[in-house]
């Protein structure tokens, strides 16, 4: 299936710009036309050599007479180029432009080279390459530049709290004050005030104390831009260092104010929040409720406003309402990481209610929920004796990035994705993947860039490309007025021709019309140029869509291995088969994956191809050149024929050779312009691409050191991947397990608590009827004394 549609696909890449043939239809011969008409055809082909005059007068103007730009100018055009990137935010091109740039020795010493440096921290920065962005941010704040110096700056203590490296910083922000006369910009000031919140080099009252300093004055600015967030901030403080009351104290006002701003309106909810979480602590349950009800219903904290206004019911006592609040909170969030627990307190709260057909039924509906999940994972980990080997195994044996979650049911999949740690595992090995591949694209891009500049040469220059184009295109129409000429010559010498003279000229006349058929195609300006381009790259991009739809279905099949080989490890304890099958079935196997992987090797090589042919199938139809010149040779011969026959002509019809021969001088000195200027792309080309040749030489030199590097560090991160990834489902093992048994564990409640309900009855009507008993022995006493 696969192997035949690729080599169709092949046979029609190749064929793609081949030359297509037709046979020059006979035609009758014509009348001899009269002088009026040959005058108006040579009036004809003075037009199209004045046309051709213009156009190669353009090439010469706008590619080979202007001067090249030096080294220092394109620099500057590059530059120019990156900032309009830059500004058009797509980072990814902005960041490949600048990162020549400040590559450049001699770009070093330019004015620009400190606002590169910005554009391309920023650029990578905004990509969350955090490590990228550090290295040149961190060379700009080294510059004595001050224009980026603050922007910069705030980038950098950003990226040092995400990284958690705050080494010499200090130094940049003493810099930064002297900059600002004594006093930082309050942007810079709230950005450096989180800076010191979240590092951990520093002891916690140190870290706090600096903290609290830098935030209390812009809290204290009334009306300032960060005001609300730096008390914020303070109030966290203070619950960190254990005075609740300073922090309810901090957040009232933000949890109390109206506000219009979105980020303040997250801010004040979060305030709610923390301000009923500390009114719980404080024992102040009533105030607790009224802040978390001022909590709307759209806001992402509401699902945990509910749970916890239940909690504070629940220590009120006043389990009705907390049972209220929880039936709402399972009604609106459902699928929330609390609702798990949500349910079991729910449970909880029916017992105490009395309720037990009620927690009953919650217990179960738990228990039937979460524990297959939980055996799925169990069996998920007991399928092999080393598991983190199986996962260090499994990760490496998969040439895609593989989501550890993946591999988890989807009840357990919410669990897993919250847990931060196996976020970061996952993130740090699609980082690593990433590189890799860009590694690896990059090093294909140089060996394709050299592979065009030796075999493709002016077409690897779009602009130079195009003036070669135009002047094929001049050459084109030379063609074809020498074409005229030889025709207006051999229909004034018709007649004038001897037998084997006539012979010759009809022989060599049939083969310039089989080759005219051919030569026709070949555009003669601009509009026939872009005709040919649409229709060479619509053809191009019809296979190319073939071509993705086969590679998608290779990666179906590469999934498919993929699947089988982990099914089999996992259920082999289940399997009754003979080890001998399932080594035979490895090894089918294996040869299938070998298959495949050669047949994605041919698919990415030609759809290399046909990228390659895109660009260039608009500007070549294969053998034009040949054909021009073989087309020029046989008019020359038809020519050559004809003047031996000139000698015999007098009067109007010499005067029309005459003219011919003169327009054909016209036509000649065109055609050694365009030679001239097809000489100088050439030399163009030549000198830009030895350039071009000398810095992919030294890049790829650069990703090879790169390409072991990261081949390293991936080995080591992706065994750390399988132990994190082991880990992280152990513990998605032990939540399920903690759900199932409070499940149980409430089970045997309600029973016991029923139990214990039914003797209190038993007892309270064993109590009864004694009672009732020693009332009747009371009544009937006298009764008895009479007849004893």
């Amino acid at each position: 299936m696969g192997t035949s549609r690729l080599q169709a696909l092949l046979l029609a890449a190749t064929a793609l710009l081949a030359p297509g043939s037709a046979r020059a239809e006979e035609k009758p011969p014509a009348p001899r036309p009269s002088a009026v008409e040959l005058t108006s055809r040579l009036d004809q082909v003075s037009g199209q050599l004045k046309a051709a005059e213009e156009n190669i007068r353009f090439v010469e103007t706008q590619y080979t007479q202007r001067p090249e730009p030096g080294d220092d100018e394109l620099r500057l055009r590059r530059f120019s180029n990156g900032e309009i990137q830059y500004l058009l935010e797509d980072w990814a091109a902005a960041s490949v432009l600048f990162y020549d740039l400040v590559g450049d020795p001699k770009f070093r010493a330019q004015g620009r080279y400190p606002d590169a440096l910005f554009y391309l921290g920023d650029s990578l920065y905004r990509q969350q390459n955090y490590i990228g962005a550090r290295i040149y941010l961190r060379e700009l704040l080294t510059l004595s530049d001050t224009k980026h110096y603050r922007d910069a700056l705030a980038r950098y203590l950003e990226i040092a709290g995400r990284l958690n490296q705050f080494t010499g910083l200090d130094e940049y922000i003493e810099r930064a004050r002297r900059l600002s006369g004594g006093q930082l910009p309050p942007e810079l000031d709230y950005v450096y005030a989180k800076w010191l919140f979240k590092r951990t080099d520093l002891p916690d009252p140190e870290r706090r104390q600096r903290a609290r300093a830098a935030f209390q004055p812009l809290a204290s600015t009334a009306g300032g831009k960060f005001q609300k967030q730096s008390a914020y901030f303070l109030g966290v403080l203070s619950v960190q260092e254990g005075d609740y009351a300073g922090a309810v104290e901090q957040f009232r006002p933000l949890a109390t104010e109206a506000v219009q701003e979105p980020e303040l309106q997250r801010l004040k909810e979060l305030a709610s929040l923390s301000l009923g979480r500390l009114l719980y602590e404080l024992g102040r349950y009533d105030e607790a409720l009224d802040r978390y009800a001022e909590i709307p219903r759209d806001s992402e904290s509401f699902v945990d406003s509910l749970y916890e206004m239940a909690w504070v019911h629940v220590k009120k006592g006043d389990f009705e309402k907390a049972k209220n609040a929880t039936d709402i909170l399972l009604l609106v969030g459902p699928e929330s990481p609390i609702a798990p627990d949500a349910r079991i307190l729910l449970g909880h709260l029916q017992l105490k209610l009395r309720k037990y057909e009620e927690a009953t039924a919650t217990y179960e509906e738990l228990i039937s929920t979460y524990k297959p999940v939980h055996d799925q994972v169990d069996t998920l980990l007991k399928a092999n004796q080393d598991p983190v080997a199986y996962f260090d195994k499994l990760l490496a044996r998969n040439e895609r990035t593989l989501d550890i979650t993946t591999l988890l049911p989807p009840m357990a999949l919410k669990f897993a994705t919250t847990q931060v740690e196996v976020a970061d595992a996952v993130r740090m090995q699609k980082d690593l993947d990433s590189s890799r591949q860009g590694v690896d694209e990059s090093k294909d891009i140089a060996t394709r860039i050299l592979q065009a500049l030796d075999e493709r040469g002016l077409q690897v220059f779009p602009e130079l490309q195009e003036g070669y184009q135009r002047a094929d295109a001049v050459d084109s129409a030379l063609v074809r007025a020498e074409q005229w000429l030889v025709q207006v010559e051999g229909d004034v010498l018709r007649g004038r021709l001897q037998p084997e003279e006539l012979t010759a000229l009809e022989a060599v006349r049939r083969e310039r019309e089989a080759l005219g058929v051919r030569l026709a195609s070949l555009p003669t300006n601009q509009q026939e140029l872009e005709a040919r381009r649409e229709r060479m790259q619509a053809r191009v991009d019809e296979l190319d869509r073939d071509a993705f739809q086969l590679g998608f279905e290779l990666q179906s099949m590469s999934a498919i291995s993929t699947a089988v080989r982990k099914w089999l490890e996992d259920t082999r304890a289940e399997r009754t088969s003979q080890p001998e099958d399932e080594k035979e079935f490895l090894a089918q196997l294996h040869n299938e994956e070998q298959t495949v992987g050669a047949l994605e090797a041919e698919l990415k090589q030609l759809r290399s191809r046909l990228a390659n042919e895109r660009a260039s199938a608009s500007a070549f139809v294969s053998g034009e050149e040949v054909l021009r010149v073989q087309y020029r040779e046989t008019l020359q011969r038809e020519h050559g024929l004809l003047t031996a026959a000139e000698a015999r002509l007098s009067g109007e019809d010499a005067a029309l050779v005459a003219r011919t021969h003169e327009t054909r001088q016209r036509s000649e000195a065109l055609r050694t312009r365009v030679d001239t200027a097809r000489q100088v792309l050439r030399a163009q080309v030549q000198r830009r691409g030895e350039v071009i040749k000398g810095k992919v030489l030294a890049e790829q030199q650069i990703l090879q050191s790169y390409h072991q590097e990261v081949a390293s560090v991936s080995g080591d991160a992706r065994n750390l991947v399988g132990r994190i990834a082991f880990e992280s489902i152990q513990k998605v093992r032990k939540q399920f397990y903690d759900l199932v048994l409070k499940a149980d564990v409430g089970l045997v409640d309600v029973a016991f608590t029923r139990k214990q309900d039914k003797t209190t009855e038993i007892q309270k009507l064993s109590a009864q009827k004694d009672k009732d008993l020693r009332d009747l022995e009371k009544e009937f006493e006298e009764v008895l004394k009479d007849e004893n």
